[in-house]
C-alpha cells in the first residue's frame, strides 16, 4: 500500500492571531496529528508568518517552496486548517490549483471537510468562501491603501529598510518616523548622476560606480536609480523626502536615459541566439555586434555578429568577456556537424541499449515486492524518512518506466539521418539569414563550448 507523502502549510499574518490560537505552532500541532491518524506521512512544514493572504503571491516564499517541491515529485497531499490559510484571493487560488491538478496533487482543509475540488458541493462551497474572503481583502485593501495615502501626503515611512532606496535610509524627523538622505552614500548617489549626466552611458557608469567605489553596483540598481521618482522627492506624485535632482534636472536624466537605448541594427542576424552558454557563470550568451566599411567608393559596409556574457560585459559578476565570432562557430558546424552527429547516434544507441538491459532485468512484480518491504519497514521504524522517501521514489519512479517501457519504440531522428546524408551545404547556402537562424534551430538543442571558447560538442533536439 502507497503511502501518502503530506506537506503542511501554515501561514499567520497578525499578532491577533497568534493570540486566539491561531498562532503556527497550534497550527502544526492540529495538522500533524490529522496526519498521522490518516495514515500519512509528513515530508514538510511550510510556514508563511507574517503574510497575508491579500499579499502577492510571488511574496509568499512558503508556497513558492511548496511548489517546487509538488513539481520535484515529493508531496501527494497537502494540508492546511482552513481555506482561508492557503488563499483568500481567487485569481491566486486558481493559478496554483493548475500546477497542483498538472502534477495529480490534491489538498486537503482539515477544518472545512465538505470544501473540496472532488464533488460539486465541494467546489461550490469553495467558490463562495473564496468570493466572500477576496470581498474582505479587497476592502481592507481599500481601507489600508486609504492609510498609506494619508501617510505618504504626511511624509511618513510606510515601508522597511530592506525596501529603502540607494543613498536613502530611515530616520526621525519632526516626531515621525521619514525617509532621508544617508549620508555615507550621498556624494556615491550625486556623483552617479552627474557621471550619467555627462558620459550619457549606462555601461559606463555601472563600471565607474564599481570601479571608483568597490561596491555591489549592478545594471539593476542603475534602472532602479534611473527610473525612481524618489530621487527628485517625490512618491506617487506627492512631496514625499529630500531630493538629490530638480524637477528639471530629472526630466533631462529621463531623456538621456530615453535616447540611450540601443536598438539592434538591421541586417544583424544571429544564428544562434539562446544555444550557446558562457563557460564560467553558465549564462546564455547574448548577440552584440558591429560594422565596418568595406569599399570606400561604396561606403558597403559588413556587419559582425559575436555573442558574448551580459554578466561580465554589463554587471562585472563574470570574468569571461571574450567574444565569440558567429562566422567561426557557423564554420566549424558545417565543417563538422555530420560527425558531430555520427557521435550523437552512436551515443544514443549505446544508452539505449543500456537502459534496455536493465528494464529486461527488472520485472514489475519484483521492484512492487521491494516496495512493499520497504514499508514495511518504515512503518516499523527501522529506517528513517530521509532514506525511506530516496528509496521509495527511485522504486516508483523505476516501476514507472519498466511499466512504460516499449523497446520497439525510438526518438525518431529520421529527419536528421536525410538531412546529413544530403548535400545539405549547399542547400545552407541558399538560405536567407532568418532562414539559416531557423535551420539551426530546429535541429540542434545547444552548442557547448571550450574553455578557449571553440565548440567542444554539440547536442541535438
Amino acid at each position: 500500500m502507497k503511502l501518502q507523502r503530506c506537506a503542511i502549510y501554515i501561514r499567520v499574518s497578525t499578532a491577533e492571531q497568534m493570540m486566539h490560537g491561531k498562532s503556527l505552532e497550534a497550527q502544526q500541532e492540529c495538522l500533524e496529528q490529522y496526519a498521522s491518524e490518516h495514515n500519512m506521512v509528513v515530508v514538510g512544514v511550510y510556514a508563511d508568518k507574517g503574510k497575508t493572504a491579500r499579499k502577492e503571491l510571488k511574496r509568499r516564499e512558503a508556497i513558492h517552496r511548496l511548489l517546487e517541491d509538488v513539481k520535484n515529485g515529493m508531496i501527494d497531499v497537502i494540508l492546511f486548517w482552513r481555506l482561508d490559510r492557503w488563499f483568500r484571493n481567487i485569481s491566486d487560488f486558481y493559478k496554483v490549483q493548475e500546477i497542483l491538478d498538472q502534477n495529480n496533487v490534491r489538498w486537503i482543509s482539515m477544518s472545512e471537510p465538505g470544501i473540496n475540488m472532488e464533488t460539486r458541493d465541494g467546489r461550490l462551497q469553495l467558490n463562495v468562501v473564496l468570493s466572500i474572503g477576496q470581498n474582505e481583502v479587497d476592502t481592507t485593501s481599500e481601507r489600508i491603501k486609504f492609510v498609506n495615502e494619508s501617510s505618504i501626503r504626511q511624509g511618513k515611512l510606510i515601508f522597511g529598510e530592506a525596501n529603502m532606496p540607494f543613498g536613502y535610509k530611515s530616520g526621525i524627523v519632526d516626531g515621525k518616523k521619514c525617509m532621508i538622505i544617508d549620508p555615507d552614500k550621498e556624494f556615491m548617489v550625486r556623483d552617479f548622476f552627474r557621471y550619467f549626466k555627462e558620459h550619457r552611458s549606462k555601461c559606463a557608469t555601472v563600471r565607474y560606480m564599481q570601479d571608483t567605489y568597490h561596491i555591489d553596483f549592478s545594471y539593476t540598481v542603475l534602472r532602479t536609480m534611473l527610473s525612481s521618482e524618489f530621487y527628485k522627492g517625490t512618491y506617487r506624485g506627492f512631496p514625499y523626502c529630500p531630493a538629490y535632482l530638480t524637477e528639471d534636472e530629472w526630466n533631462e536624466i529621463q531623456e538621456i536615459s530615453k535616447n540611450n537605448i540601443k536598438n539592434t541594427p538591421s541586417g544583424r542576424i544571429y544564428y544562434f541566439s539562446g544555444l550557446m552558454r558562457c563557460h564560467e557563470c553558465g549564462q546564455i550568451l547574448c548577440g552584440t555586434g558591429g560594422s565596418s566599411i568595406i569599399n570606400r567608393k561604396t561606403r558597403e559596409k559588413r556587419t559582425y555578429c559575436y555573442y558574448r556574457c551580459n554578466r561580465a560585459s554589463i554587471d562585472h559578476l563574470c570574468s569571461n568577456r571574450h567574444l565569440v565570432s558567429q562566422n567561426l562557430i557557423e564554420k566549424h558546424l558545417l565543417d563538422n556537424l555530420q560527425e558531430e552527429y555520427k557521435k550523437y547516434t552512436i551515443q544514443c544507441k549505446k544508452v539505449q541499449e543500456e537502459e534496455k538491459k536493465q528494464k529486461n532485468q527488472r520485472t514489475p512484480k519484483k521492484i512492487s515486492s521491494e516496495i512493499e518491504r520497504l514499508n514495511i519497514l518504515f512503518q516499523k521504524g527501522r529506517i528513517e524518512w530521509e532514506y525511506y522517501n530516496k528509496q521509495y521514489e527511485k522504486l516508483e519512479n523505476e516501476l514507472k518506466e519498466v511499466q512504460n517501457f516499449i523497446p520497439e519504440i525510438k526518438r525518431d531522428l529520421s529527419y536528421l539521418d536525410s538531412l546529413f546524408e544530403s548535400d545539405f551545404r549547399s542547400m545552407y547556402e541558399k538560405l536567407e539569414p532568418e532562414n539559416k537562424r531557423s535551420f539551426w534551430h530546429s535541429c540542434i538543442k545547444q552548442i557547448h563550448l571550450k574553455p578557449d571558447h571553440t565548440v567542444d560538442h554539440v547536442t541535438f533536439l
